[in-house]
């Protein structure tokens, strides 16, 4: 049985740049109650519309891992958009954010450090749904950790807000760009009617725009069921755990480097992450994680997924 040791990693918030041809393209209802304009860094507003249908697919994402829907938070509507704008005028998300950038605003830039963003560019107008945000969000494909990720899947979120700004940016080499933002919020609730012991990424039957075999595969276990800071580093240890990724009887070989584990603060604060080489469609995988320390005990998970 091919096994990998674990080591600790401290990781901090991820931002994304996604350039792909294969992007699915918006339809024709509207983006926009208000329209931005980049130029003059004005921020303008969603449509009811456009956030009930981020809403509605960041919660088919959660449900595939029977957790709690969530609602939207409307309050934040205009720091989110103010947020986005900043990815969107300087035609990046992954520097940190300065004074001297365009659209700066205080608020906006202590929210892109706390929340999602993301950036998508093109030499073409042909916009993508923003949907595509999401699932860059999910795949982290272009970042050092999972962050985004375990906000989406957090069992403790409540809320979210989402921010998105598209046309041509004031600097940069994209003739055109979408940035979004995710705000998300989280409370301590009673889960005790959800029959979910951890939540491992991806799981079951997972949608291929929702996982890539590059990405990170994840799991996080849920402890306490009622407050969230209990599922920590003092409830959840994986120090001495091994991992195993299979198909059939045949070991996978995981990523050299790729597994680790840490307990930030980015959506339940326990997470487990690796790579495995070589992963393909319709194909079912089974995982054997083993060795973590619960509580007191020590507890083996295996659960299998495949992707399509």
């Amino acid at each position: 049985m091919k096994t990998s040791k674990l080591f600790p990693v401290f990781i901090l918030c991820s931002f994304i740049l996604s350039c792909t041809n294969e992007t699915p393209y918006r339809t024709v209802e509207p983006l926009y109650e208000t329209v931005p304009n980049i130029a003059s860094c004005m921020a303008g507003a969603l449509s009811k519309i456009e956030k009930n249908k981020v809403l509605t697919y960041i919660n088919s994402i959660r449900t595939t891992h029977h957790l709690p829907v969530v609602v939207y938070d409307s309050v934040n509507d205009k720091l989110a958009q103010e947020a986005a704008l900043i990815g969107a005028a300087n035609a990046t998300v992954s520097d940190a954010i300065l004074e001297a950038d365009f659209c700066y605003l205080p608020n906006a830039a202590s929210a892109c450090a706390n929340g999602n963003r993301s950036l998508w560019g093109s030499a073409s107008s042909e916009w993508p749904v923003s949907e595509i945000h999401v699932n860059d969000w999910m795949t982290e494909l272009n970042s050092a950790n999972i962050n985004c990720r375990r906000r989406i899947l957090d069992p403790f979120l409540k809320s979210v807000t989402f921010g998105r700004i598209i046309g041509t940016p004031k600097k940069g080499d994209f003739k055109y760009v979408s940035s979004a933002m995710l705000i998300t919020k989280h409370e301590n609730a009673d889960l005790s009617e959800y029959e979910i012991s951890y939540i491992a990424y991806p799981h079951g039957t997972y949608s291929a725009k929702l996982f890539d075999p590059a990405s990170f595969l994840s799991f996080s276990v849920l402890y306490d069921k009622n407050v969230r800071v209990n599922n920590g580093a003092l409830s959840v240890d994986f120090s001495g755990a091994t991992v195993e990724v299979s198909v059939g009887s045949q070991p996978m070989d995981l990523v050299e480097g790729s597994l680790s584990y840490d307990n930030n603060n980015c959506g339940l604060p326990n997470s487990l992450q690796w790579k495995v080489q070589g992963l393909v469609k319709n194909t079912t995988y089974t995982v054997k994680i083993t060795d973590v320390k619960v509580g007191e005990n020590t507890e083996n998970y295996e659960y299998t997924f495949s992707f399509k």
